[in-house]
Parts: structure tokens; C-alpha cells; sequence
């Protein structure tokens, strides 16, 4: 039987047995390569199609939230910073703790978001009231009480005990401003939306 593997011409001989196998392993990669490539771009096709991303939670009333502020004048003047006190500030949204603009300038926030906001008195503390500045009788304060402008002065209110500046004093009264010392002015906020925890989590 002749052998399959000889060439009909004369020459070097070939070992057609090897060469065979090699073009074959190619053949066999080279379709393995095209069906996985193909694959790949129907998974690349069906990423781009889908969109697999969850929205981001926005804050709402009724949420308890963290934020980092700032709160300044309009002359720069810092009158109160969380980041100075080292920690956020938690609060719930609509929850009657914070002033009116401070709540509805949170609210639609997204955690890690920052916002500047510019709260005129309606929207903070109020306009000042001339009606909630109240006179005392020198003779109500106990006897070693030493009375300078600026003495705080602890009241009875429905929040409980509050300090209260003397304002002005003459020989038989104290002048008492019950007004937050930020009534009247607008008030300037940074804030970041730190955290998010849902009203009904």
C-alpha cells in the first residue's frame, strides 16, 4: 500500500500529519474566539440596552436625614457650623425641630448633594416683636442676682427653660428681649446631604 503521507514529487519530505493537526486546532480556536466574541457584544448590547442602576433616594417629609451645614450672615459672620461641633445634624423632615427654609431647602436632595440656600426672616426666625420684649421688677430677681446687659436670664417657656439676654436696666427694672437673637435678619445655609433613612424603613 503506498504511503498516504508521501508527496508524488521528489524532495523534502512533509510531515503532512502535523501540518493537518495544526490547521485544525486553528479552525477549532479561531470558531471557539467568534462565539465568544459574539456573546461579548450581546452581553455589552444588553448592558447598554437595560439600564440595571437603581434611582437615587430623595429626601422627602416624614425622613429622618444627616446633613453637615454652615450657617452664616450676609456680612460672613458664622453663627452656626456642625462641622465645627465635630458631628451632623439628625433631624426628621416636617418634623416641627427645624425652622421652615431649612426643612423645604432639604427636601428633593440626594445623599452627597450640596446646596446653598438664602432664607429670608419669614422662611428662619421671624420678623423681631416688639411685643416680646418684657419688663421685670428688679424685685423678682433673687438678692445676690447682679444684673449687667447681656446677663442671661433663665424663663419658664412651652420648650421648657430657655436663657434670655437683659437688653437694658434703670433703677427699679430689667428689660428682657424674648425674640431669637436671629429674628429679623436673613440667614445664609451650606448644606451636604450626608444620610437617608426612609419614613417607612
Amino acid at each position: 500500500m503506498p504511503d498516504p503521507f508521501k508527496p508524488p514529487f521528489s524532495g523534502k519530505k512533509l510531515n503532512y500529519s502535523h501540518r493537518d493537526f495544526y490547521y485544525y486546532m486553528k479552525k477549532l480556536l479561531l470558531k471557539h474566539m467568534t462565539g465568544l466574541l459574539c456573546l461579548l457584544l450581546l452581553c455589552i448590547c444588553a448592558a447598554g440596552c437595560t439600564d440595571q442602576s437603581q434611582p437615587s433616594a430623595v429626601a422627602s417629609a416624614g425622613d429622618t436625614v444627616q446633613v453637615d451645614y454652615k450657617g452664616y450672615l450676609d456680612d460672613g459672620e458664622v453663627f452656626d457650623s456642625s462641622i465645627e461641633k465635630g458631628k451632623p445634624l439628625e433631624f426628621v423632615i416636617g418634623g416641627g425641630r427645624m425652622i421652615p427654609g431649612f426643612d423645604a431647602a432639604v427636601v428633593g436632595m440626594t445623599v452627597g448633594e450640596n446646596k446653598t440656600v438664602r432664607l429670608f426672616p419669614e422662611e428662619a426666625y421671624g420678623e423681631r416683636d416688639e411685643n416680646n420684649v418684657l419688663i421685670f421688677n428688679k424685685s423678682e430677681f433673687p438678692e445676690n442676682f447682679t444684673f449687667e446687659i447681656g446677663q442671661l436670664v433663665p424663663l419658664q417657656s412651652y420648650q421648657g427653660v430657655i436663657e434670655l439676654p437683659i437688653i437694658a436696666i434703670n433703677e427699679s427694672d430689667v428689660i428682657i428681649d424674648t425674640n431669637h437673637h436671629l429674628a429679623g435678619k436673613t440667614l445664609n445655609f451650606d448644606i451636604e446631604l450626608i444620610s437617608i433613612t426612609p419614613a417607612d424603613a
